[in-house]
């Protein structure tokens, strides 16, 4: 996730618990990168051009990433500790659910997270179309 002109680059990932982020810093300037957020808080400090610092994401959850400098940079990770996460877009379609309970969990930055019970039948090839919520 790369600070460039004073914005995150991506401002939006998606990874799987245990996964490692860098912050490279390409602005010729300082920035001081950090998450109070509750699950895998950080705070880098002050740091210049160059490769950057990095976290290991160890816990699921929506991770909101800020600088102390700039106060419009805003970035977010989602943590995930599921079999399947996906960046999408507001129209979705799983295929191959297999048999069983599940729990399909939605994010977006406007109306935060979202759940729903998923109960698949046997013998059943399930397909869950999901539309958009507007």
């Amino acid at each position: 996730m790369r600070n460039v002109d004073k914005s995150f680059m991506p401002d939006l990932l998606v990874i799987p618990v245990g996964s490692v982020v860098r912050f490279p810093n390409d602005d010729p300037f300082f920035h001081s990168i950090y998450s109070e957020t509750d699950v895998d808080s950080f705070d880098f400090g002050f740091y210049s051009t160059g490769p950057g610092k990095q976290v290991t994401f160890s816990t699921a959850g929506v991770v909101n990433v800020r600088c102390h400098i700039h106060a419009r940079m805003h970035a977010t990770i989602v943590v995930v500790d599921g079999p399947s996460a996906e960046l999408l877009d507001e129209h979705f379609e799983l295929k191959g659910v297999p048999p069983g309970a599940h729990v399909l969990h939605v994010w977006d930055a406007q109306r935060g997270e979202r759940s729903r019970a998923l109960d698949v039948p046997e013998g059943v090839e399930a397909v869950l179309r999901v539309p958009s919520e507007r």
